[in-house]
């Protein structure tokens, strides 16, 4: 037997079992009981909040053998045939694919038919915005003076799109985003029914990342499910979204109110080589200080959150001022942005944090950054040169000062240094920088003249000794062949996991 999707699996069949939407069930509950179903219907609201499911559970409940009735038996023919897609009387129409007049006026043919199995013929259309102008137009005369054995049911994602001459011959419902503990508490009622070990974590950045939506928030599990197994942990959440965990989070918003910018840099990295998405790093960070700024102004309510979490966020809440989240996150939204724009995301997340830093001023006073000295594995083909030369080894003993330096005389030459080794100083004393593969961008940019007499500069103010610099990309031949990993690949494209 084939697999059947957790969402398809665990839809509802009946008004009892739907998810939030209370107005909507009882309103159509009411109608059924007092013999008031309109000939219309237009349901409006976000994807996965349950439009389709009510649509079929409707029809199921007009074509019950008990029926009309707001409790459908769930075991008569016509609801076993609604239930699996088979009834001849509840035609679902796409109308993102069926959106010309041609469809439309087949339609109208058809509706004077009278049903075959059940006492209606429901048409359920979906996304019905889709249709064109002149399809409205044709489906205006029959949506208005319907026959009295045909229901319609309109379903859109987007109501401002509808013509009003269509809205005003329709009963409108809308649909509300389903809230954070309605999807956690259905999540585990699935998670124990399939035999899942789930972290409430891990429950809850799932429920987040749905933003509302039940079908997408079930997908997700069902996703994890594929991925980990029985057992899934909010690292594994983490790890399939690429999406910032909360502790990455936290440590950013962090850095940017302490104005650490080796901090924020060697976050960041270490983000993104286990595979976060910088896309998605930059939207949870928006979201994260929008979360701030509603605890600033007293709106906590609107916030959900687990106790846990808002406990710790009101703690971050309180080294940051108003003015400062707003700037922040209007910085933000402006490198989303960029983002679109340029391939090179994980560099316009980079300098655009460092634009962040450099136009906010900072709450709390700057933290002294200590950069320890790396040790440095030479790759020349002379590394006895490199191994006894005292300027060199000078060099790397003072590499950190120049660093601090550099960063505050130039902060967009920080960066590209900040991911430079120096390797050696050549026979017509150049120092030479050495970056991994995939950083071709940082080497390129630490040559341009700007940035170039910048860090010449510092280095010969720390050294007391003029030094010009050139840069190479690392030559893997010379070391151990790596293995060919996924990550390998990210690297030497500079792309991202997704």
């Amino acid at each position: 037997m084939a697999y059947i999707s957790l969402y398809r699996k665990w839809r509802s069949q009946n008004f009892d079992e739907i998810v939030g939407q209370k107005h909507i069930v009882q309103t159509l509950k009411n109608a059924i009981s007092q013999k008031r179903v309109a000939h219309a219907y237009l349901f409006c609201g976000p994807r996965g909040t349950g439009k389709t499911s009510i649509a079929r559970i409707f029809a199921k409940a007009l074509n019950c053998k008990d029926g009309p009735t707001p409790s459908p038996c769930g075991k008569c023919d016509n609801c076993v045939k609604v239930r699996d897609g088979h009834a001849v009387d509840v035609i679902e129409i796409d109308a993102a694919s069926n959106r010309g007049i041609d469809e439309i006026r087949d339609l109208r043919e058809k509706v004077r038919y009278v049903p075959v199995e059940g006492r209606y013929k429901v048409y359920i259309i979906d996304e019905v915005h889709m249709l064109t102008s002149e399809a409205f137009n044709a489906l205006l005369k029959t949506l208005e003076e319907p026959p009295e054995h045909v229901i319609f049911v309109l379903a859109t994602t987007e109501a401002s799109r509808i013509p009003v001459t269509i809205e005003s011959r329709c009963q409108r419902l809308d649909f509300s985003r389903i809230s954070l503990d309605e999807v956690k508490d259905h999540l585990k009622k699935i998670a124990e029914e399939e035999k899942f070990q789930i972290e409430e974590k891990a429950l809850d950045l799932i429920a987040r990342n749905g933003e509302g939506s039940m079908r997408d928030s079930v997908s997700l599990l069902d996703q994890l499910a594929s991925y980990a197994g029985n057992t899934i942990t909010v690292d594994n959440v983490v790890d399939l979204l690429g999406c910032a965990d909360e502790e990455l989070l936290f440590s950013i918003a962090n850095s940017i109110a302490q104005n650490n910018v080796a901090e924020l840099l060697q976050q960041l990295r270490e983000a993104i080589d286990k595979g976060r998405s910088a896309v998605q790093i930059l939207r949870d960070l928006i979201m994260h200080f929008r979360n701030i700024l509603l605890l600033k102004f007293k709106a906590s309510e609107a916030l959900e959150l687990t106790k846990e979490y808002l406990v710790k966020l009101e703690t971050q809440a309180a080294i940051f001022e108003v003015e400062k989240v707003k700037k922040i996150i209007h910085l933000l939204s402006r490198i989303e942005l960029d983002m679109k724009w340029h391939p090179h995301a994980r560099l316009v997340l980079e300098v655009g944090l460092l634009d962040v830093l450099e136009n906010t001023v900072p709450t709390l006073p700057p933290v002294i950054q200590k950069i320890e000295t790396k040790t440095f594995v030479t790759i020349d083909s002379s590394p006895a040169q490199v191994a006894h030369s005292p300027l060199f080894n000078k060099v790397k003993e003072l590499w950190g000062e120049i660093l601090e330096k550099v960063k505050k005389k130039s902060l967009y030459g920080f960066v590209s240094l900040h991911e430079g080794e120096p390797v050696e100083i050549t026979n017509d004393g150049k120092l030479i920088i050495s970056f991994r593969k995939g950083y071709s961008f940082h080497k390129e940019r630490l040559l341009e003249a700007k940035n170039k007499s910048s860090v010449e500069e510092i280095i010969k103010e720390v050294l007391g000794t003029a030094i010009s610099i050139d840069c190479k990309i690392e030559n893997s031949e010379k070391t151990t062949k790596p293995q060919v990993t996924i990550d390998t690949v990210k690297d030497i494209f500079e792309g991202e996991i997704v």
